[in-house]
C-alpha cells in the first residue's frame, strides 16, 4: 500500500466523520471570525475614503512628495 492510499483512507475517514460543533472554544472562533467579516469591507472603504482625502488636502495645500 503506497502512501497515497494510506492518506486517501485517511482522509476518506475524515470526510465521513461529521465535525462536532460542540466545542464552546470553536464556537466562539466561528462568532469572532463572523463579525471580523462583517466589519472587514466597511473598515476597507472608510481607509479608502479617508486615504483618498488626506492625498487630496496634501495635493490642495501643496505637500505632496515630488519625485526625485
Amino acid at each position: 500500500m503506497s502512501s497515497e492510499d494510506r492518506l486517501d483512507e485517511h482522509l476518506e475517514l475524515l470526510r465521513s466523520e461529521p465535525l462536532a460543533p460542540s466545542d464552546p472554544l470553536a464556537h466562539r472562533i466561528a462568532r469572532t471570525a463572523r463579525w471580523q467579516a462583517a466589519l472587514r469591507t466597511p473598515l476597507r472603504a472608510a481607509a479608502s475614503l479617508l486615504g483618498a482625502a488626506a492625498q487630496g488636502l496634501a495635493t490642495l495645500i501643496g505637500t505632496r512628495r515630488r519625485p526625485r
